[in-house]
């Protein structure tokens, strides 16, 4: 399986445009046997998940997500994790070895304000 997570700093990131990078996860029977770090070049969801299929990436992992996102990757036919706080590489082992499940229903506009992310003030909610 292939697994991606967004990050910065090396930690889960959301909204997945904003993510200075990728870091892509491949597992052989839950053990990773190969991971690399693939910096983004545009910041736009199309780019984000244009990114997540040229690698062929099976499941994504990542904090809250917005609808635009959620749809998208759906559509790219990638499996969806939200919830997903802190490290990468921890969330990636949690998420291996079955020991985390992730919320469906994670959603970035939970705060009302209908997926207004931005980088600025807290997490990138824009209702913050």
């Amino acid at each position: 399986m292939r697994i991606a997570i967004p990050v910065v700093s090396g930690e889960v990131f959301s909204p997945l445009a904003n993510a200075e990078a990728f870091h892509f996860y491949e597992d052989d029977h839950g053990k990773i046997v190969r991971e690399f770090l693939e910096p983004m070049e545009e910041s736009s969801t199309d780019a984000a998940v244009g990114l997540l299929e040229r690698y062929g990436i099976d499941a994504l992992l990542c904090g809250t997500i917005d609808d635009t996102e959620r749809t998208a990757v759906g559509m790219a036919g990638i499996m969806l994790f939200p919830g997903y706080s802190g490290k990468a590489d921890d969330a990636a082992l949690r998420f291996l070895s079955g020991s985390v499940v992730s919320d469906p229903n994670n959603h970035c506009n939970a705060c009302g304000f209908k997926g207004a992310c931005s980088l600025k003030d807290k997490g990138g909610c824009g209702g913050n």
